[in-house]
């Protein structure tokens, strides 16, 4: 019961996925869905340590500026992070922090693989053009993803 707001999200997480493969951009609607789902949770008493998860989302939020204003994160990257990680169970944070690491391990080997054979400046997909650059949302939604399912 305490990963039903991750599994809520899940379609989501896939619709965030195509778009910062596609377009290297994570919409505000998207996360704005997130939010809402998470209110939701909230309102049905799902979630509650929401004090305890909403602090956890404040850092993510606060520590996420710091690295957007460095260049290192874009912005819909921090907002679906903040909005994502008080969906989480508390107990499962350290969890999800090693998926995410995971994720972006095996999104930048996948990515650059797929650079080199369907990639390149004639790419009709952002994620594929983009060199330097990594589409975060890729990982962010399969770590939301896979930590429901005890991977």
């Amino acid at each position: 019961m305490d990963d039903l707001p991750l599994i809520l999200v899940a379609p989501l997480m896939a619709a965030m996925i195509w778009t910062d493969l596609r377009h290297m951009r994570i919409p505000n609607l998207l996360v704005g869905a997130v939010a809402l789902v998470g209110l939701g949770c909230a309102l049905a008493g799902l979630m509650p340590d929401l004090g305890m998860r909403l602090m956890a989302g404040v850092a993510v939020f606060a520590v996420g500026l710091a690295l957007f204003a460095l260049r290192v994160m874009g912005g819909g990257d921090v907002k679906m992070l903040a909005v994502l990680v008080p969906l989480v169970p508390p107990v499962a944070l350290p969890s999800f922090a090693l998926l995410l690491s995971m994720t972006m391990l095996a999104g930048v080997l996948m990515l650059s693989g797929l650079r080199r054979v369907a990639g390149g400046p004639e790419s009709s997909w952002a994620g594929l053009r983009a060199q330097g650059r990594y589409p975060l949302g890729l990982s962010i939604a399969a770590a939301a993803m896979i930590l429901p399912i005890g991977i």
